[in-house]
């Protein structure tokens, strides 16, 4: 077992050591490989960041039940008990015909207004915050509620709902499409790099195998080539999606300030980051298992 583990440690030192011989024509299939991880992984970050953000905008959409003008306080109490019990609803409040109509001449600088009218036309209505932001469960909450007892209608932005929702499930599409190809790309990458290491030591591999040389003996090193590649790749990555986050943030928390919010985008945590480590070099060990399988039969004695 020692002597099978130190094989394996010569095979990772070797194949460091050619890494750092050779640094200028490595250093671009890092920067290659690395480019096509961190760009998956900032758009994760900016998504995963944003989500939680756009869970606290006081935009969230809500329904708003707009009470019959007739409604007597015993009504409010039997609408009020019913959002108080409700699972699909986070919080409500209670706005009066008198509240709105401050809050109107306040917005508006339109005081005195309600002296020019013949009474207070605005209704009482209680604003409701749904626990989600789905669509469709937005709609069917609208439509239970708009049968409540003195409710005369319910209202809420479905168009802007839809819009929220359907850009937060492309970003998150977006992020697995981008992930899936630049893992295939990162897997094509490590088997043409594999593949001229293979053809450019042919007559050292010829050799090995006429003496005897086992295809595990002559495939570990271009495998650990592969693996520091990928774990060297994944941390230049996680370097380039830091700097796009710094780079990044100033305008973010521009755009934050419009909505009286304080965010920011984050960096890997670091579990995520041992997710990434781990699977590019899964990715590249791949790479190079599939590259030595094809070219080492091909080179194999007849």
């Amino acid at each position: 077992m020692k002597h099978y583990l130190y094989l394996h440690w010569q095979s990772a030192r070797t194949a460091l050591a050619k890494l750092v011989r050779q640094p200028v024509a490595n250093l671009l299939s890092l920067l290659m490989l690395s480019i096509a991880l961190a760009l998956p992984i900032s758009l994760y970050l900016t998504v995963s960041s944003l989500q939680d953000w756009i869970g606290r905008l006081t935009a969230t959409p809500q329904i708003t039940l707009f009470m019959e003008m007739s409604a007597e306080p015993a009504d409010h109490a039997a609408v009020d008990a019913t959002l108080k019990a409700h699972p699909k609803i986070a919080s409500y409040q209670f706005v009066s015909r008198a509240q709105a109509l401050a809050d109107l001449e306040a917005r508006h600088s339109l005081a005195g207004v309600a002296e020019g009218l013949d009474g207070n036309p605005l209704p009482d209505a209680f604003v409701v915050t749904p626990t989600s932001l789905e669509p469709d469960a937005l709609e069917r909450l609208q439509k239970e509620l708009s049968g409540l007892p003195m409710v005369a209608e319910a209202q809420f932005d479905a168009h802007w709902a839809r819009r929220l929702y359907g850009l937060m499930a492309l970003g998150h599409h977006l992020t697995l499409a981008l992930a899936v190809a630049f893992a295939v790309a990162l897997v094509l990458v490590t088997h043409n790099t594999i593949r001229m290491q293979i053809l450019a030591r042919r007559d050292e591999i010829e050799v090995a195998t006429l003496i005897g040389a086992p295809d595990s003996f002559i495939r570990r090193p271009f495998l650990y080539h592969a693996c520091w590649q990928g774990l060297l790749a994944a941390l230049i990555a996680w370097g380039l999606s830091a700097l796009f986050v710094a780079n990044a943030n100033p305008a973010i928390q521009e755009l934050a300030r419009l909505y009286n919010e304080q965010v920011e985008l984050r960096g890997l945590a670091p579990r995520e980051l041992a997710l990434l480590t781990a699977g590019a070099i899964a990715l590249a060990a791949i790479g190079a298992r599939l590259a030595t399988r094809q070219h080492l039969r091909q080179l194999a004695p007849r």
